[in-house]
């Protein structure tokens, strides 16, 4: 079966055709509709009415920034998607498009890509981080990305790496680990401004040899490996897979290895080192990990389904409506 994959971001939504093997059959991009709610939910539902003029869709799945209850559909917030808080957007995706709709956090969404074929296909516990903007990620237990109590585990942005003399924001993740900040700190070395860097920029510069780019990467690494290495500690995962525009660039997992092995020599007992790599998917992790959801939610509900009638059959359908309700919570 094919499904449709739409990725909203700040900038653009993306979306692909995808089969429930892992192969992406088209993909194309638009800019996102911020103009309204439902000159959004519009957007939305104008992709899937071209797609599904030349393929047929078995449903489709969203990938959305925000804080987001995958369960039920509900977007809390929808990060820089402002239209879209408190919102059902599957009950309302589903109606206007009649046919099945999920939808999961983006950073969950490129985790759930690499547990299914990606760089976390044979591990139980990890931990994916995706540098941007800001800091998204996951916590994967028992090859279960971890929701938690308000839907907020994995939103690494707010972590705070200090006190100082008076709390304050810019201590956040969001701030010194964003890509403003690597920035910021490049921009110190070389004296260059930061509004002319960018990543590319920066780290062409690093590669051609540049020390005083790649001394201002180095500050902007040595905040994450400093996160990673505190990770390792409270979970203990098998592994950390890095993702993001960034993680393209073979120099910012080098030095992530390189601060994180520093890290540890401080000890003076053997501890282990954290294992990272990078995620398989790149800029296809959140479509993909969204089809993923959805072929999960559609087992699952398939399950449901059939426990339910063999309970009826045994002739007790209170039975069957309590276990169904049981196992949907």
């Amino acid at each position: 079966m094919n499904y449709l994959a739409i990725d909203v971001g700040g900038t653009f939504t993306k979306y692909a055709v995808i089969t429930d093997g892992c192969r992406i059959l088209s993909k194309e991009k638009r800019p996102t509709v911020l103009a309204g709610r439902e000159s959004f939910l519009d957007s939305l539902t104008d992709i899937y009415e071209t797609v599904k003029r030349t393929d047929e869709i078995a449903g489709i799945a969203l990938s959305m920034p925000g804080i987001i209850d995958a369960k039920s559909g509900f977007m809390y917030t929808g990060g820089t998607i402002f239209c879209v808080s408190n919102l059902n957007i599957v009950e309302i995706m589903t109606q206007r498009c009649g046919v099945p709709v999920s939808v999961e956090n983006d950073a969950k969404c490129a985790a759930f890509a690499e547990l299914w074929e990606g760089v976390l296909k044979d591990c139980k516990n990890a931990v994916v981080l995706v540098c941007g903007t800001a800091v998204g990620g996951a916590v994967i237990h028992d090859r279960e990305v971890i929701s938690g109590k308000h839907f907020m585990a994995g939103e690494f942005s707010y972590v705070m790496t200090e006190s100082g003399p008076r709390y304050d924001r810019k201590n956040c993740l969001a701030e010194n680990t964003g890509v403003k900040a690597l920035m910021a700190y490049v921009s110190e070395e070389t004296g260059i401004p930061a509004e002319e860097l960018d990543g590319e920029k920066v780290f062409s510069m690093a590669n051609c040899g540049d020390e005083r780019a790649a001394a201002g990467i180095r500050r902007y690494v040595k905040n994450i490996a400093v996160q990673i290495h505190n990770y390792q500690y409270m979970f203990d995962p098998e592994r950390f897979a890095v993702g993001g525009g960034i993680s393209v660039q073979p120099l910012f997992v080098q030095m992530i290895k390189e601060e994180l092995a520093k890290i540890n020599r401080i000890f003076p007992w053997t501890l282990p080192v954290p294992e990272v790599c990078v995620c398989r998917f790149f800029n296809d992790a959140n479509l993909i990990g969204a089809v993923y959801v959805h072929l999960k939610s559609r087992e699952k509900k398939i399950s449901i389904g059939k426990l339910q009638s063999l309970m009826e059959m045994l002739g007790d359908r209170r039975e069957g409506e309590y276990l169904r309700a049981l196992l949907t919570e």
